[in-house]
């Protein structure tokens, strides 16, 4: 596994967690405070900021990094899962080519558009990301062996033309191998071990700066799917950066990071920092003993919970996060049955801070 991640001239520890941040902001929290957390990176959607602010507002403010006042990593997601999570709700709103995705305003079809490969690369670089990821056609859940087959031909396809487009783009732009950023190919296959072979062969191939775990890491009965995710840490070079793709629960990232995986993001921290659930540790760091699988070494706080309503003890004891240092368990449960916005921001720099302190521990 590797400790360190160097790109646009900085450099940067690993193993490292990217918050989600889709539109340019970890919700409800200003860039100030997500570095407060400790958190040193954040995923963007670059599929939601092709829409809004859109790319001449992107490129006009020098990026999204100036935008949001961020001076730390960005990573660009490829927009790919999000179309395929917007078709695969409705399949009348688009339908996946060859070609890329073609994309319809709505229902009636009245106006269609074509996102491809090119157009992904095009859209990352007027974000300014110092990762960027090659669109990828996302390997169903439940894909029949033929579609299943296409999507690791065509991820492979759409990775050959990314990589085109990418170093178009560096030519164009006058970027040497120090300033330019970072381009990541995803490896498909879901569960079909040969496919995820076959296309981590011919991503190697083409020669990428990182690789992404991809698809759907999950069994049918909810369970994690270890035995995949060590697969692609496997069959991927040892001196590229992994980065496992929307991974995010503690315990996840803590077994794939001794798989050799360096870089996670994933929305659950914020996401349930707003539906009242925090996470503590359940000792002093210093303490954790991470080698024992079946030893919890966390746990949720449910703020909603009316036993909270007179606990004047601190979210967690063994944390420096703002809520921690300065208030209650009663006191952001009263915030929360108040709703009032200042509980959110409280509740989500606790989460990432969780996560911040995690991840020292990992690198220590």
């Amino acid at each position: 596994m590797l400790n360190k991640l160097t790109v646009k001239n900085r450099t940067y520890s690993l193993p490292i967690f990217l918050p989600d941040a889709t539109l340019g902001v970890v919700r409800g929290l200003s860039s100030k405070q997500v570095e407060q957390a400790g958190i040193r990176g954040v995923v963007i959607n670059t599929y939601h900021l092709m829409d809004r602010p859109g790319t001449k507002v992107l490129e006009k403010a020098g990026g999204i990094e100036k935008l949001m006042n961020w001076s730390g990593l960005t990573a660009s997601d490829s927009g790919g899962f999000q179309l395929f999570s917007l078709i695969h709700k409705n399949p009348k709103l688009g339908r996946i080519t060859d070609e890329g995705v073609v994309l319809y305003s709505g229902e009636s079809r009245q106006r269609k558009t074509l996102f491809t490969p090119e157009k992904s690369i095009q859209v990352q670089f007027a974000i300014g990301a110092d990762i960027m990821i090659c669109l990828d056609d996302f390997s169903p859940i439940k894909a029949s062996p033929k579609r299943l087959q296409q999507s690791v031909k065509r991820t492979i396809s759409w990775a050959k033309r990314c990589k085109k487009e990418f170093d178009k783009q560096c030519k164009k732009r006058k970027l040497t191998s120090k300033n330019r950023p970072l381009l990541f190919a995803v490896v498909q296959g879901h569960q079909n071990q040969e496919l995820r072979r076959h296309c981590a062969e011919e991503l190697i191939r083409l020669g990428f700066d990182g690789y992404g775990l991809g698809g759907w890491p999950f069994h049918d009965d909810g369970s994690f799917d270890y035995e995949i995710s060590q697969l692609v840490a496997d069959i991927t070079p040892d001196d590229k950066p992994r980065f496992a793709l929307g991974v995010g629960k503690p315990e996840n990232i803590v077994k794939l990071r001794a798989m050799g995986y360096d870089i996670f993001d994933c929305v659950l921290p914020t996401r349930d920092a707003r539906h009242q659930r925090l996470y503590v540790f359940q000792d002093k760091l210093e303490k954790l003993d991470f080698s024992q699988p079946t030893k919890k070494w966390y746990k949720f706080l449910y703020l909603d919970r009316s036993k909270h309503s007179t606990d004047f003890s601190p979210i967690d004891p063994h944390c420096d996060c703002e809520a921690c240092q300065n208030h209650t368990r009663a006191y952001l449960h009263h915030l929360f049955k108040a709703k009032d916005n200042l509980t959110l921001q409280l509740a989500s720099q606790h989460n990432l801070r969780f996560y911040a302190r995690l991840i020292a521990k990992l690198s220590s």
